[in-house]
């Protein structure tokens, strides 16, 4: 069964601390940390608060828990990479492998050029670029992740597909075939609803953002799709409460846990 990790969407109002505790009472194996403010998100500040980051260090230490991504670098037109390096070295420090970016300008060559350099300042730090793509944002195919890696020519950028916005945009399962495995070392899964004449890109863009839900209580064809990518995937669950619920942290994180386990429990992989 593929590990999973709990991601801060998760648990967007939570804290970090009590984040991490929740990701470990549910028993988790690891967990991503929203470092950089993502736009629209809830956001509670980490860098140049050195007794919590002080307490962030022993609560990930005591609780076992694996730090497998940190969130989200969004690369728009006014971006200057030099301000995500505080939030790429404490990523670093505290054993992140991956760096969530969002291609959010729709200025090809200076998000090219952005992701380059990017990239580079992760690859100082040991991090891999993975690239996320949001029917929201410029980059929004895994044509356009995939050409973008070819146009930046960086030995550490991957790809983490997220379902939903996946399946969204019209992209199918069966096109993460052609993909090389070296670019999708780890991926999301949740679950979620489609609007109105989707999928296709320019009906999920007119119909606004994402429905989540847990794996198994959507319409996503998460079969074909874990079947499509390479086996046992670290996997990182974005699965927000409901809207109008504010459970408690630890509450939902259980509740995650347990729905992804049953659906995991449930999956077998076609054989090839």
């Amino acid at each position: 069964m593929n590990r999973i990790a709990l991601a801060p969407t998760s648990l967007p109002d939570a804290a970090p601390v009590a984040f991490i505790e929740a990701a470990a009472l549910a028993k988790f194996g690891a967990l991503g940390l929203r470092l950089n403010q993502s736009p629209g998100l809830p956001f509670h500040p980490v860098l140049g608060d050195a007794p919590l980051i002080g307490v962030i260090k022993r609560t990930l230490r005591a609780s076992g828990l694996t730090l497998v991504d940190i969130l989200s670098f969004y690369l728009q037109p006014a971006t200057d990479i030099a301000d995500f390096a505080p939030a790429l070295d404490l990523g670093a420090e505290l054993g992140a492998r991956y760096a969530l970016v969002m291609g959010a300008d729709s200025d090809w060559p200076r998000l090219s050029d952005n992701f380059a350099r990017f990239c580079d300042a992760a690859a100082e730090r040991g991090l891999v670029a993975a690239l996320e793509c949001a029917v929201h944002r410029p980059l929004a195919t895994l044509d356009q992740a995939k050409r973008l890696i070819a146009d930046a020519d960086r030995k550490n950028a991957a790809i983490c597909i997220d379902p939903l916005n996946f399946i969204r945009a019209g992209d199918r399962p069966d096109m993460l075939r052609a993909v090389d495995p070296a670019l999708l070392p780890y991926a999301q899964i949740s679950d979620g609803l489609l609007g109105p004449g989707e999928p296709g890109l320019e009906a999920a863009r007119r119909n606004g953002m994402n429905q989540r839900r847990l794996p198994g209580q959507g319409v996503l064809p998460l079969k074909d799709y874990l079947d499509a990518l390479p086996p046992d995937l670290m996997l990182s669950v974005e699965a927000p409460p409901p809207g109008g619920t504010e459970p408690e942290p630890r509450d939902w994180a259980r509740c995650v846990a347990e729905a992804t386990r049953a659906w995991l429990a449930g999956y077998h992989r076609a054989t090839d």
